[in-house]
């Protein structure tokens, strides 16, 4: 498996779009995703205003990066945690999103013939607003230059699941080389956080199954 690009540097101001889109643009392989959506969920300024109450203890959660997901079929290729951390130490705090920690995973499949390939993103912490928070992160992303949204963000649940997550596909071109990726998401008042499939073949009603599956492997009491 070929390393990972560099990821580029991080905005300074708190975006929760930014960490997913750093992580998107690995994806993709466009350096130009990496955090575009600073005015989107930080309202512009970063701050320590609440807007709504403390999340209650029995409702907070904590993100993590197992070694394996899906019942062993994608094993932890790379945990991008610790960069993505040093990258937005300083950024933990923005007007929707409060004492932001970060987590991310690349994963791949451990058998058959063609490697497959899923990136994990998000950040925990305090969210006044989480439809904000996770709307910054898809809408975001579609309007970087060299991306267009091919199929717009919709809320799907899955066969039984009991809360939707929200996909959208995203389409873009390098090199003249076409390339596509199926982005799904979740939040709630302590995480924000999408798993993105890349690929042509990829199917958004299977990401969603995968990315509710994932939520529940992802999000612990924290």
């Amino acid at each position: 498996m070929a390393p990972m690009p560099p990821i580029p540097p991080a905005p300074r101001r708190l975006s929760t779009g930014a960490i997913v889109g750093i992580v998107i643009g690995v994806v993709l392989g466009l350096p130009a995703l990496s955090g575009v959506l600073l005015y989107v969920s930080s309202g512009g300024q970063p701050g320590r205003h609440h807007s709504s109450s403390p999340v209650p203890k029995s409702e907070r959660y904590r993100l993590a990066v197992p070694h394996a997901l899906l019942d062993g079929k994608y094993t932890l290729a790379q945990d991008l945690s610790q960069t993505l951390n040093d990258k937005l130490g300083g950024q933990r705090n923005g007007r929707n999103e409060h004492d932001m920690k970060w987590a991310s995973g690349q994963y791949v499949t451990t058998s058959g013939d063609e490697q497959e390939t899923i990136l994990f993103a998000g950040g925990y912490g305090e969210i006044d607003d989480p439809h904000r928070a996770l709307d910054s992160m898809l809408r975001g992303m579609g309007d970087n230059e060299g991306v267009t949204v091919t199929t717009p963000a919709k809320e799907i649940t899955p066969p039984g699941a009991q809360t939707p997550v929200t996909c959208e596909v995203l389409g873009a071109t390098r090199a003249g080389q076409a390339n596509s990726v199926v982005v799904c998401g979740w939040s709630d008042r302590s995480t924000v956080a999408t798993v993105s499939v890349p690929g042509g073949g990829a199917d958004i009603d299977e990401a969603a199954m995968k990315t509710s599956r994932i939520r529940n492997e992802t999000r612990v009491r924290a």
